[in-house]
């Protein structure tokens, strides 16, 4: 009777989580970033230890793209020249994060983590030309020497931390001068990449509770198939921009005061 009653109470808490992921992934699919941003502190909340949580995160990120990607390579969003050498970079740098993160204290990962949400946040809650005025929307050339440092800092950061690197890479995209959804379409699928080479990194110490992770993943695949479309008709970006920076904030503050 217990252990029904155990399993019962364990398919309600999947069902939870798998409903949550599936707004989450609508959310963040819709402006380029795979959302472990989010994902990490809110398995590590409910429980899991900040290493199970990190490649629970990357996990989402590289299904919540990888659905996304699909519609935004059909419409044509993505820019490939940028994005293809610019995530071979990153997902060499990816399995060193990953490595590290092993070696780095936990408060200290959830500090650098905290410090990221707040930047991130900022970045999305102020005008998309405050931090780089006169930029956007005038077309620049990405210099590979860009490419190298920008790719290599986003793959160390998403092994590291378990964040794909999206939210790093929007305000480059942006700066280089790509339209939003062209940079939310070719952020997805940098992340996509660099997120599945941070998992591996972190997969020899992983121990997945295997029910979850088929609820999660599915859940995550549709919400981002929704997600990609509402961005591609009918969503304005400007209101999502504002709507994530909000969120960030508030798990950053969340999890500063939990470290006190």
């Amino acid at each position: 009777m217990n252990a029904s009653l155990n399993r019962h109470d364990d398919i309600m808490e999947h069902l939870a989580f798998a409903i949550i992921i599936f707004f989450l992934s609508i959310l963040f699919s819709m402006i380029g970033l795979g959302g472990a941003i989010v994902y990490v502190p809110l398995f590590y909340w409910s429980g899991f230890d900040l290493l199970s949580a990190i490649p629970m995160g990357l996990l989402l990120n590289s299904t919540t793209t990888a659905s996304a990607a699909l519609t935004y390579l059909r419409k044509g969003l993505v820019q490939l020249s940028l994005a293809i050498p610019f995530l071979i970079v990153s997902m060499i740098a990816a399995p060193v994060g990953a490595y590290c993160s092993h070696l780095i204290p936990v408060d200290i990962l959830l500090g650098i983590f905290s410090l990221i949400m707040i930047v991130i946040g900022t970045h999305m809650l102020l005008p998309e030309n405050f931090f780089f005025p006169g930029k956007v929307n005038k077309e620049q050339k990405a210099s590979f020497s860009l490419i190298l440092i920008g790719g290599s800092v986003v793959g160390f950061a998403g092994g590291l931390l378990g964040i794909g690197g999206g939210s790093l890479v929007m305000p480059l995209l942006i700066y280089l001068g790509y339209a939003v959804k062209n940079a939310a379409a070719t952020s997805g699928l940098i992340v996509l990449f660099t997120s599945f080479a941070g998992l591996v990194g972190h997969l020899s110490s992983w121990k997945p509770d295997i029910q979850l992770v088929i609820y999660i993943t599915i859940a995550a695949f549709l919400g981002a198939q929704v997600g990609s479309y509402l961005m591609h008709k009918r969503m304005q970006p400007e209101t999502l921009r504002k709507m994530v920076g909000l969120v960030l904030w508030f798990m950053a503050l969340r999890m500063i005061t939990g470290l006190f």
